[in-house]
């Protein structure tokens, strides 16, 4: 690919902005809406209004955080083959590796939460309140703030990987 002459319009310089803006965007979204559905889970049982706003929330999310996590997988590509001679070195492809092996888990869980929400709405809808509670609780209270954990873990990995 031909590099620009233009100061801000290298390939080489937005790559990895829009790359960190999606691990942002990921972080901020799931860590956001951790903190406002604490705050809706309080009470919350036998009203359906809430529930159905959390379970609206979420699936809002999901298309940000679908989309935040398909670029970071692209261009986390792009970027690992711009620096080819990096990868000559163990301990960077180990924290390459290592990384797949994040983004590998973080879309697991995310797919993993997006059908525990189905499961919630299928709940919602038969008037299954209990079940209902246990998805949300679970999805809310463990698998966002996992995905939060091991994101921050993979962009620690990515500012080690890029200050070699």
């Amino acid at each position: 690919m031909p590099e620009f002459n233009i100061a801000f319009a290298k390939i080489s310089s937005a790559l990895p902005f829009i790359h960190i803006l999606s691990v942002v965007v990921f972080i901020g979204f799931q860590a956001n809406f951790f903190l406002i559905a604490k705050f809706f889970m309080k009470n919350i049982e036998g009203d359906t209004q809430k529930y159905q706003t959390i379970i609206s929330m979420l699936k809002r999310l999901g298309y940000a955080i679908y989309g935040s996590i398909a670029v970071m997988g692209v261009t986390g590509a792009i970027l690992a083959k711009q620096n080819a001679i990096k990868n000559a070195d163990p301990m960077l492809n180990t924290i390459l590796t290592t990384k797949w092996a994040i983004w590998g888990f973080l879309f697991l869980n995310v797919i993993y939460v997006t059908y525990r929400l189905n499961k919630a709405s299928k709940s919602l809808q038969n008037s299954e309140y209990i079940e209902l509670h246990e998805n949300l609780i679970v999805t809310i209270y463990y698998f966002i703030p996992l995905n939060v954990a091991f994101a921050l873990l993979a962009a620690y990995l990515g500012v080690s990987y890029r200050e070699f």
